[in-house]
């Protein structure tokens, strides 16, 4: 028999970077939809610093969707908000005297940090193939944005921050520029003025011969282990992961330029050049195996008896101990990179008779970086069952035909005592 348990049915979806909630709508569980913040529109400040109107509307539910479907597309990710600089457009010119530490053979990089894609990050934006305007990464895909000049590779949080992820050498070379001291801090806490001219943070620059230069950017401070006039081998400590400059996120921004300009690793064509150009990849094999155009991830999950932050989840800020059964709410957090255009979710939290406690579920009408959802129920007016509550998630992808397929399915557990 379904326990009822009078409260407010809500599911929200925070928008990474910006801090609003968009509303969602209860399927299937107890109790009455509402808005968890009285919002209609908000502003978001692009990457260039003009702002654009971000409309809130909210959108019918999806309806009942298969249970078991196997994935036969591949997920693709997006973005989230990372800035460039306005200083540093141009690198010091390529040294001539770099036979001693060129490899032998064409120019080749590996990975530049010491982490395993899509487990302990993955890659969020890509050089902008296309124009200012219309940024298209080199797939013709949206995950890049106006001037963006390099590759992304995040860290899926501030744990991950904490504990020092290795930025990596990508190829051998000589140490040309470095910049330390630097905090890792998001940039909206002092404003962007504050660093615009120093917007890549703290970094390393590496001539490798021939025309050919990388650049490690947002690099923790105080990790910073060559300095100018080093020479490097491939795979040698630069540093770490940091958060530094204009940024919001832990990750390393990772350019490389061929004779002045930027151009993309994964094709060698120049920054808006052109989306689709079947070019030559510059990763080393066994690392372009790894760097497939990424699919949409689930970054964390948790409960908690209220609803998190952005903030709070990145640094899994969830109930580390059972939550009271005299709480006023129960929340299965669910943070999300890689919303597509039709996507859709169902949610729900069974209680420990196995019983729905809550359902809820969502089409997405627009590309999205990341977001942050929130499913449960709040203003609690009776005590929680005590036990075992079970969180589902699941996500769904239209195949070519419009049909759903599942390609996301995972389950979290709480205890209530």
């Amino acid at each position: 028999m379904i326990r009822r348990i009078l409260g407010v049915v809500f599911v929200v979806a925070i928008l990474v970077g910006l801090g609003f909630a968009a509303r969602f709508l209860d399927i299937g569980g107890s109790g009455t939809s509402m808005d968890i913040t009285d919002i209609s529109t908000s502003t978001e400040t692009t990457t260039d610093g003009a702002t654009q109107q971000t409309e809130q509307s909210a959108t019918d539910p999806i309806p009942p969707l298969p249970s078991d479907v196997a994935e036969s597309v591949p997920p693709q990710p997006a973005t989230d908000s990372n800035t460039n600089s306005t200083d540093d457009t141009s690198l010091p010119p390529p040294l001539p005297d770099l036979q001693a530490t060129q490899e032998d053979g064409p120019f080749r990089l590996s990975l530049p940090i010491d982490c395993e894609i899509g487990r302990d990050c993955y890659i969020l934006s890509f050089v902008n193939a296309g124009s200012v305007t219309e940024p298209r990464d080199y797939t013709c895909g949206p995950m890049t944005y106006d001037e963006h000049r390099g590759t992304d590779f995040r860290l899926y949080d501030y744990v991950q921050l904490e504990s020092g992820t290795q930025v990596l050498a990508a190829a051998a070379g000589t140490v040309t520029r470095i910049r330390d001291g630097m905090p890792d801090a998001n940039f909206k806490l002092f404003g962007r003025a504050a660093v615009t001219k120093r917007g890549r943070g703290n970094f390393v620059a590496i001539d490798h011969g021939n025309g050919y230069v990388t650049s490690y950017a947002h690099m923790q401070r105080g990790s910073i282990t060559v300095v100018p006039g080093d020479e490097v081998v491939r795979g040698q400590v630069l540093g770490t992961v940091g958060m530094s400059g204009l940024t919001e996120f832990p990750h390393v921004h990772f350019e490389v330029m061929k004779d002045g300009l930027f151009i993309d690793p994964f094709t060698s064509a120049a920054r808006h050049e052109g989306c689709g150009i079947s070019g030559t990849s510059l990763w080393q094999d066994d690392v372009a195996s790894l760097l497939t155009y990424p699919r949409t991830l689930v970054m964390r999950t948790g409960f908690a008896d209220q609803i998190l932050n952005r903030a709070a989840v990145d640094y899994a800020l969830f109930n580390a101990d059972p939550i009271p059964t005299t709480s006023t709410a129960l929340v299965f957090h669910v943070y999300l990179a890689g919303i597509q255009p039709g996507d859709g979710f169902v949610a729900e939290i069974t209680d420990p008779a196995g019983n729905q406690f809550v359902r809820s579920g969502r089409r997405f009408e627009e590309f999205s970086m990341s977001k942050l959802l929130a499913i449960g129920k709040q203003d609690l007016a009776e005590p929680l069952m005590p036990g075992t509550y079970t969180g589902t998630f699941r996500y769904f992808r239209k195949d070519a035909s419009d049909t759903d397929l599942q390609i996301i399915s995972l389950t979290d557990t709480v205890e209530v005592q």
